[in-house]
């Protein structure tokens, strides 16, 4: 179940971000780029964790559509490709939030694909993002 009512269809049955006003270019990478590809949205959540606990971590862009995402140990800053003013910076626990957020939306709407491409990436990865946080049976 959903933890909080982020995310809605629009005319096109795709997701659009309903959340918070301080949250919304967040939602817009997240629905735009991400979109309900499970493997996009594991392999987002898998580098905020990695930024969240590793200091170290080398920040990565995620390219896509419209927008780029760069996750540093700082924060998640999102950049829109065609806008030059619609970018953002996030908190790790935010960007977190919305991901794990979508991920359960994800479920709801593709849950014949979310365990195969979940263990797929575990099995890919040598670890699974959701470990500790969501059980591979009602995500």
């Amino acid at each position: 179940m959903i933890r909080t009512q982020y995310y809605v269809q629009d005319a096109f049955r795709a997701p659009s971000f309903s959340g918070p006003a301080e949250l919304n270019i967040l939602g817009q990478w997240v629905t735009a780029d991400l979109q309900l590809v499970p493997l996009s949205i594991l392999e987002a959540i898998d580098l905020v964790t990695e930024a969240k606990t590793n200091p170290g971590f080398a920040p990565e862009d995620l390219d896509g559509n419209a927008h780029t995402a760069t996750i540093s140990p700082q924060g998640v800053r999102v950049e829109n490709h065609y806008v030059e003013h619609v970018q953002g910076d996030y908190t790790l626990d935010d960007a977190f939030r919305v991901l794990v957020d979508f991920w359960d939306y994800c479920c709801q709407a593709h849950p014949e694909k979310v365990d195969s491409r979940r263990r797929e990436y575990a099995a890919e990865h040598g670890r699974d993002p959701l470990a500790g946080i969501r059980d591979f049976l009602g995500a």
